[in-house]
């Protein structure tokens, strides 16, 4: 080995022992806040998943995760992507008009999830005979695909939301595809987030209650109280100068005075926290983020009480929940590990929504 190859091997070898030390060295994290998720934890050794190559998965997930400086080399590689005229950074597609999508696929393990979602809508209905809503919603990538980045992969979820439904039993359904897709030239998804936007969630609010034969409350006060979020599509994506979104809230007395909103750790007066707008998860402004339970107790007099079944879209569509029900019950089956079934007895549930996108379903 002559000098110059002895020197660069040396250096190599320096850089590599350094890395490895400080990535046994430094604590992992259990949440990344710059990506808004829970990373993966460390896999336990079983021979059976490293026979199917599982654990080799889950491993190479878990290194990956907690690479040392790992928020830094995403900002490189997204860096040298858009040099190099890509439109795809891990997995999330850099679209038109600065929105982002994050890679979808239909897979032989979303059709299991699929099943035993709709097994548990179908049998808490009849385990309690109380009126149950199930509402999918459906993604950004599928309703404004004319912004996707030529050859980029999709599928029709709309066809997918018509087959789930299909399986339910005595489940009142409902379908805001058609009304999404016309308001699509409207701001009603983030373009750096997977979430829905406060004009989107409107939109699906008014479809809920023709379904419900409520009246939707039609005055607010239309507040932006944020104009630089980030959210997650950007924090995996890592792109330089992206556009940032707005966050809007639709204020009014209903949803603003005599609340009480309990919640895993605390108890506060409102569904709204102002400390989250600091953050780099802003979105957690509604309803103070991801809770396994949240019990929210409105100024209605009118006995109802509405549980949701959700994930975090239904988070800002708690702003409009508030116009017409006396109580409303979030439930997260990510984080609650009970019977929801028992919990609506118990609670005397008058009305149950299952709320999920259809990339949380998938």
């Amino acid at each position: 080995m002559n000098r110059k190859n002895r020197y660069f091997f040396i250096i190599f070898i320096s850089f590599w022992a350094i890395f490895s030390i400080l990535n046994l060295i430094i604590p992992n994290k259990e949440f990344s806040q710059n990506e808004n998720r829970m990373l993966a934890k460390k896999p336990n050794f079983k021979i059976q998943e490293l026979v199917t190559g599982k654990y080799v998965e889950k491993l190479d997930n878990y290194i990956n995760d907690h690479f040392i400086f790992r928020d830094l080399w995403l900002k490189i590689k997204s860096v040298e992507e858009k040099a190099l005229g890509k439109t795809e950074n891990n997995n999330v597609y850099i679209g038109k008009d600065g929105y982002l999508f994050e890679k979808l696929k239909y897979t032989k393990q979303s059709e299991k999830k699929i099943n035993d979602l709709v097994d548990v809508i179908n049998s808490f209905y009849q385990n309690t005979n109380i009126t149950t809503y199930f509402l999918a919603i459906p993604n950004s990538i599928y309703i404004n695909e004319d912004k996707l980045p030529k050859f980029a992969e999709t599928f029709n979820q709309e066809e997918l939301i018509n087959e789930i439904y299909g399986k339910t039993k005595n489940i009142k359904t409902i379908n805001v595809v058609e009304t999404l897709r016309n308001n699509k030239n409207e701001y009603i998804y983030f373009k750096t987030d997977h979430h829905i936007t406060s004009d989107g969630a409107y939109l699906v609010y008014l479809e809920y209650c023709k379904k419900a034969g409520i009246t939707p409350i039609t005055e607010y006060n239309k507040k932006i109280v944020t104009d630089s979020f980030l959210g997650s599509f950007d924090s995996k994506a890592q792109i330089i100068n992206q556009e940032k979104d707005k966050i809007v809230v639709y204020e009014n007395t209903n949803n603003t005075q005599g609340i009480t909103a309990y919640y895993d750790k605390e108890t506060t007066n409102s569904i709204f926290n102002e400390d989250f707008l600091t953050k780099k998860d802003k979105y957690s402004y509604f309803l103070n983020g991801n809770n396994a339970k949240v019990v929210v107790k409105t100024n209605q007099k009118n006995d109802k009480k509405l549980l949701v079944v959700k994930d975090s879209y239904a988070h800002i569509m708690s702003q409009f929940f508030c116009q017409n029900y006396e109580e409303i019950h979030f439930i997260d089956q990510r984080y609650y590990n009970y019977s929801i079934e028992e919990y609506a007895k118990q609670n005397q549930i008058t009305e149950t929504l299952f709320l999920y996108n259809v990339g949380n379903i998938i």
